[in-house]
């Protein structure tokens, strides 16, 4: 039976992982908003739906965040090529031992645009702004399910002209354990599986009437949709809680199919080792935790391939558990 088990679930990650590729690489709206920001889960792949039992429940899976049991803060930057950046920070309160609410922030910056006119003329330097704020509430309704969601306000500026609006994302989670869903004596210590769908309603409505009219042009009104995002996915501990497997399936409008597939192994209860592959290319990362007193700080870092221009990029993050 224990075999069986485990041969089922390892067949149920490669079948995951098998879903990738139809990758269709392009700009559209909220593009930023799918390069991983959290260093734990870009170790690990970005296979995190079936995972997201930190503070970055708050980014992957809200329906997951009600795991989180003491207060805790945290914030990540993500260093990217020609002079952009991306930032987060969020906090996340435990309620009554069986449900979270936390707030975020997610924030993309870059160095200079030039504008330009239709004829390719420069127009000086463009400030550009993009930010994505949050509310999230999850539920575990039984010791097997937690649901949750959040609503999102997206705003992004360029020069004079803005765009905002608001969207949700739903998701949840089961959670399986020897004699709570899983037959007694099972090898798995944990098995959690997963969905989330993002970006539900979300735009950018523009009108670039105020901002071309400087230049005796006639500006356009129309709205980007960001595109919704449903992914799937499945995590399992075992070794006595010390090794993490996790995979994800995700369906994007705009991309396509895609896979992710990662681990985590506690080398000791301070530090972690990670690896992954975040839809084909290759991910790394190490976290550490030391305990003060009844603070819990966390240090993650990880790097990951770029998807497009080569090279590697790197990410940076903290939590403080209160």
């Amino acid at each position: 039976m224990k075999n069986n088990i485990t041969i089922m679930l390892v067949a149920l990650l490669l079948g995951l992982f098998a879903t990738v590729f139809a990758e269709e690489n392009g700009g559209y709206a909220g593009a930023y908003l799918q390069l991983s920001m959290n260093p734990r889960a870009t170790g690990m792949g970005n296979a995190y739906t079936a995972v997201s039992d930190d503070i970055s429940a708050v980014f992957f899976n809200p329906g997951a965040a009600a795991q989180v049991q003491r207060v805790t803060f945290g914030g990540a930057y993500r260093d990217l090529s020609y002079q952009r950046s991306l930032q987060q920070l969020a906090i996340l309160f435990p309620v009554r031992g069986e449900a979270a609410i936390g707030v975020s922030a997610e924030m993309a910056s870059m160095g200079d645009i030039i504008g330009r006119t239709s004829r390719g003329e420069p127009t000086g330097t463009l400030d550009n702004m993009d930010a994505v704020f949050s509310v999230v509430f999850s539920r575990r309704f039984s010791r097997f399910l937690s649901v949750g969601g959040d609503v999102r306000y997206y705003y992004k500026k360029l020069e004079t002209t803005s765009a905002n609006s608001a969207g949700f994302d739903v998701g949840g989670m089961l959670h399986l354990k020897p004699d709570a869903g899983l037959p007694g004596g099972s090898p798995i210590d944990l098995l959690r599986l997963a969905a989330v769908v993002r970006n539900i309603a979300a735009k950018y409505p523009w009108s670039t009437g105020d901002y071309w009219g400087k230049y005796g042009y006639y500006g356009t009104a129309h709205a980007d949709e960001v595109p919704v995002i449903a992914k799937v996915g499945v995590s399992v501990l075992f070794l006595k809680s010390k090794l993490l497997l996790a995979a994800d399936g995700e369906v994007d409008e705009k991309r396509g199919v895609r896979g992710y597939l990662g681990g985590e192994y506690k080398l000791a209860e301070q530090a972690s080792l990670r690896a992954g592959l975040s839809h084909g290319k290759p991910t790394f990362g190490v976290g550490f935790k030391v305990p003060v007193g009844k603070v819990m700080p966390s240090i993650d870092i990880a790097v990951e391939q770029a998807q497009n221009l080569g090279g590697w990029e790197s990410i940076f993050g903290f939590s403080l558990g209160l």
